[in-house]
């Protein structure tokens, strides 16, 4: 009977032949990422890795992808240190990763620039959304390693500032594949149940490739979603992040950062007694000067001869009495006089005046008469005299006639 052999002992065999080849066990590969994936739950990444048709599917177990200084993305060309084996249930031989890093440090740079042109048009950066930090701060959140020396500095400082303060650590990998997923959920964290006034978010001093964490898409949207103000606090001064564009606030070092966050109660205390001393100062320099002011009105004459005072202004008040009176005797007089001319003058215009010097009203049914044509031969006029009334009848009519001037 002919010999065979089962799928699974030749899958066995072949991949006992690669594992047994020194040229497969450790070897340095380059290619371009596609079809990433990174499992949240399990932390293992699966990727094909490609250059021109070719490809091979390649896998970076949790236990490796922990030192990684950067986020592995589609298109981005790497450099493996892997070796090559066959998954035997299903066959398939693949890249197990060991190390991976962005191939050439230019390229690293060129992925950077490229997502923050994207990220900064996206308005990530604006300066003028920025979140002003508050004066006073009760409640400060932090996003860092619990085990960094960077958080043991940022408490220092927060202590010797305000000692009573509130603070919320969350723990977070500041390095490594998870360390921008973790860093981006705790912003998130504080946000959404901790209600901090202020977030400081950061890390102590490193390489480039240390910071990588903090130039992610993950952990700079999470600060410009931030609906509270963040101060990042990456490394030392000479270290610049895109985390630092888009922080609300940037702090040289995790130390400064607490400085920023929190008030220095010490130092408000005593620029607060030393103000109430001033405003003491200035309320006694006003009581005295008061006081002063009511020494000297008290020492006049007013307070010490008050009846004296009183009789002055009486005198006063009747002189002022007097001049009225002449005034309005003098007006009334006036007034007077001015009627009396008035009456006159009124008097000398009267029909009975006039009357008087021979002249007569005549009129014809209670009208007088201005005219001859109001008159016709026949009528009866009444004639009113000085001192009698007339009733007569036109006999005849001639016009008269009279030179104008």
């Amino acid at each position: 009977m002919q010999e065979f052999l089962s799928v699974t002992a030749l899958n066995e065999y072949i991949r006992a032949l690669m594992e047994a080849d020194p040229i497969l066990s450790g070897l340095w590969v380059k290619g371009e990422i596609s079809g990433f994936r990174l499992y949240q739950k399990s932390g293992h990444m699966y990727f094909t890795l490609k250059e021109g048709d070719s490809s091979i599917s390649a896998v970076m177990f949790k236990s490796r992808t922990r030192f990684l200084k950067f986020k592995p993305e589609d298109g981005m060309e790497v450099l493996l240190r892997a070796s090559v084996s066959v998954f035997a249930r299903e066959g398939k031989y693949q890249l197990y990763v060991e190390e991976m890093q962005p191939y050439g440090t230019g390229d690293l740079f060129l992925y950077l620039a490229k997502l923050k042109a994207k990220l900064q048009a996206e308005g990530c950066f604006d300066p003028a959304l920025k979140k002003p930090v508050p004066a006073m701060v009760n409640k400060v959140g932090i996003v860092t390693s619990q085990d960094g020396a960077a958080l043991r500095d940022i408490m220092r400082v927060i202590r010797q500032r305000h000692s009573n303060i509130e603070v919320m650590l969350v723990h977070s990998s500041v390095q490594g594949i998870e360390a921008p997923a973790e860093l981006a959920r705790g912003i998130a964290w504080l946000n959404e149940y901790a209600r901090a006034e202020v977030i400081i978010v950061g890390r102590g001093g490193g390489s480039f490739e240390d910071l990588m964490a903090f130039n992610s898409e993950e952990v700079v949207r999470a600060i410009y979603e931030s609906r509270i103000p963040v101060i990042s606090a990456v490394g030392h001064e000479v270290d610049f992040t895109l985390a630092d564009l888009a922080a609300d606030l940037r702090a040289a070092t995790p130390t400064q950062a607490a400085s920023l966050a929190v008030p220095d109660m010490e130092m408000l205390e005593n620029a607060i007694a030393a103000s109430q001393h001033k405003l003491m100062q200035s309320i006694r320099r006003k009581i005295l000067y008061q006081s002063e002011s009511l020494d000297r009105l008290m020492m006049k004459r007013i307070w010490k001869q008050p009846q004296l005072m009183i009789d002055r202004r009486g005198e006063i008040l009747r002189n002022l009495e007097k001049n009225l009176l002449r005034a309005g005797l003098k007006m009334a007089d006036d007034k007077k006089m001015q009627l009396s001319l008035n009456l006159t003058a009124l008097d000398a215009l009267s029909p009975l005046k006039i009357m008087q010097r021979g002249y007569a009203v005549v009129s014809k049914d209670n009208r007088i008469v201005r005219e001859a044509a109001a008159v016709q031969i026949g009528d009866q006029l009444q004639v009113e005299l000085q001192d009698a009334k007339l009733k007569v009848e036109v006999k005849d009519k001639e016009k008269v006639k009279r030179w104008r001037m």
